[in-house]
């Protein structure tokens, strides 16, 4: 019988941490009324400094822009069709996402995180015992979802914020390497705290980073934006 009950202990105690988390980033009803937000700030990748402007929409419409090197980037997607991209200094011509990079960009694009109503979203959180991240003691949880490959979320065992998420990654020579991404620098945005600092590592070695240096709530958005515009002659592939 203990046999049985451990899978839906562990499935409860992910879903206690779950509603714990959402109140200690600022509750249900602050969480449920954040409606859009722009960010801008910069990525530093290598030695390069990348600017960018995010501008989101609940449930999953987001568009980011990006400059540096000369070239202006945009991706983006309405939430309905497939994502999209824009490199105008490549080609005037916007193109549809497609394969895994736009799967990993349809799951960046989800307005809230992953413990908010997991359930109703089609996340399923598993336990999977206590680690050490960065020095402090982190609640590890299995998320999976049809649409993306499982992964791990840290959360920390004091404050209950997402800390971490652990992904693996297969590089071309077959050899697969544990992805390791660390939130840190929260700060409010309307009631909601966000992560303001966002670093992927490899193997301890810094990819990237992403720091946020303006965050605003619930500015109206003209959903147009989000959309693939038309080339002319035709739309784009």
């Amino acid at each position: 019988m203990a046999c049985f009950a451990l899978p839906v202990a562990r499935a409860d105690y992910a879903g206690d941490l779950a509603r714990i988390h959402v109140e200690a980033i600022g509750g249900r009803e602050r969480v449920a009324g954040l409606r859009t937000m722009r960010a801008t700030g910069h990525v530093r990748v290598g030695g390069r400094v990348l600017r960018f402007e995010l501008i989101a929409q609940r449930p999953n419409c987001v568009r980011i822009t990006t400059t540096g090197d000369g070239r202006t980037r945009v991706r983006a997607t309405d939430g309905i069709t497939a994502p999209w991209r824009l490199d105008p200094e490549k080609s005037p011509v916007p193109h549809q996402m497609s394969g895994e990079e736009a799967v990993e960009f349809l799951a960046d694009a989800e307005f809230d995180d992953q413990l908010v109503n997991p359930a109703g979203r089609g996340y399923q959180l598993d336990f999977a015992g206590e680690t050490t991240f960065e020095g402090h003691r982190a609640l590890k949880r299995l998320v999976t979802h049809r649409a993306e490959k499982p992964y791990y979320l840290l959360l920390d065992g004091d404050t209950y914020f997402i800390v971490g998420r652990l992904t693996t990654r297969l590089l071309p020579s077959g050899r697969q390497v544990t992805v390791e991404t660390r939130y840190g620098d929260f700060m409010p945005v309307d009631g909601i705290l966000l992560a303001r600092r966002i670093g992927i590592y490899t193997e301890g070695r810094l990819l990237d980073e992403t720091v946020l240096e303006t965050l605003t709530a619930n500015q109206p958005v003209d959903e147009a934006i989000f959309r693939m515009p038309v080339a002319e002659g035709g739309a784009g592939r």
